[in-house]
């Protein structure tokens, strides 16, 4: 899967560049959300996502309609758009929006 970023706090995160200021997250939650990034980019296709049951894969309702999230930890998730590239072939393009707290 071809992973993009929409926040490029996450992405300079995910690329272990430097950030300013003080950390948004947790060392914790840093180190579980590169590894769901990571999964997410070594998956064939969306149906291999759905097939992980710790990610826990969901289409989103309300304000975030159109949106889906995958879980990085008990209390984060990751939301996420899904795109289809019919240009070369035809693969998932997942773009990563925000990183948040489920709970607050």
């Amino acid at each position: 899967m071809l992973i993009q970023f929409k926040n490029t706090y996450l992405e300079k995160i995910f690329e272990g560049r430097p950030v300013a200021g003080k950390p948004r997250y947790s060392s914790d939650v840093i180190l579980k959300f590169k590894k769901t990034v990571l999964k997410l980019k070594y998956a064939d296709s969306l149906k291999d996502i759905k097939a992980q049951r710790g990610l826990n894969f969901e289409a989103l309702k309300g304000d975030l309609k159109g949106f889906y999230s995958v879980r990085v930890d008990y209390s984060y998730r990751l939301i996420l758009a899904v795109d289809k590239d019919n240009v070369v072939t035809v693969s998932e393009i997942i773009t990563i929006h925000d990183l948040t707290n489920h709970y607050q």
